[in-house]
């Protein structure tokens, strides 16, 4: 039981006090060092020491969590999980199913955070607090089309919703597959910039992203002629299968080259008459 007592004591007092005056909830190692001005191993003791005592969280190697007075022993408290994204690579936006649950595009509920970025981590995924933080390797070709959202006073990279749709026609594995994408150009029809959408569907180097959307627009009789027309310029002579994470089996349509392995049925069922 002693282990779970919060003391704190005068060099941790300090630390958190000036940490919390600088409104950093979320820390590095550097952040405490320069506050601390003493040697590393004193430092690195101290922090293992508020560790156990439950007054921080180690998210990873040299980042902090600092968990206030109402988490109680068990230190039962979090940050909300994008803001904890934020510190765990750079540069970063949250992407996929995270941004689409986001948008409020899909009625999934993920416990795993999406964050893309153009370097590699040396493990793909990270679990902290019960959220699994897995990192999308993107190249410099495709990292773009981010905005930044206002999180409880921190701000944070995620897609846009037109790339949100381009990221998830490119991997489906990490939206849930083509119907979740579906889905989310039905809901978002009156929102998205669908010219804006085709341009970064160019912009990305897959055709295939292309000639997927161009069918579900299509099929959803969403998008605008100008839409259409920009997304039929990237059209590959190759057959893109629709879904990537479904059998490749099924119909073959010249106009988008698309070999639509999904039933039609399965594809629009959820959509509103």
């Amino acid at each position: 039981m002693a282990k779970n007592i919060r003391t704190l004591g005068d060099a941790g007092s300090t630390l958190l006090t000036e940490l919390t005056r600088q409104g950093k909830r979320l820390f590095t190692f550097d952040d405490a060092s320069g506050i601390y001005g003493n040697s590393n191993s004193g430092l690195r003791e101290l922090l293992s020491t508020l560790v156990e005592r439950r007054w921080l969280q180690r998210m990873e190697k040299g980042k902090y969590l600092i968990l206030p007075f109402e988490a109680g022993r068990e230190g039962e408290w979090t940050e909300h999980e994008f803001i904890i994204a934020s510190y765990l690579i750079d540069p970063y936006y949250i992407g996929f199913r995270s941004a689409l649950n986001y948008y409020g595009y899909t009625e999934q509920v993920s416990r795993t955070v999406f964050i893309a970025s153009t370097r590699r981590k040396s493990k793909a995924a990270l679990e902290i607090s019960g959220v699994s933080y897995r990192f999308v390797y993107m190249s410099d070709r495709k990292f773009f089309g981010t905005t930044e959202v206002t999180l409880d006073g921190y701000r944070v990279n995620i897609s846009e919703r037109e790339k949100t749709i381009v990221d998830c026609l490119d991997r489906l594995r990490y939206c849930g597959g083509i119907v979740e994408v579906a889905k989310a150009l039905w809901y978002g029809r009156d929102e998205f910039d669908f010219v804006k959408m085709a341009e970064y569907a160019q912009e990305s180097g897959n055709r295939a992203v292309s000639q997927r959307l161009g069918y579900l627009l299509e099929s959803l009789r969403s998008g605008t002629g100008e839409t259409i027309a920009l997304l039929r310029e990237s059209i590959s002579n190759s057959y893109a299968p629709l879904d990537t994470l479904a059998t490749r089996k099924g119909q073959h349509v010249e106009r988008w080259k698309v070999l639509v392995n999904v039933p039609e049925d399965e594809l629009l069922q959820w959509k509103e008459h």
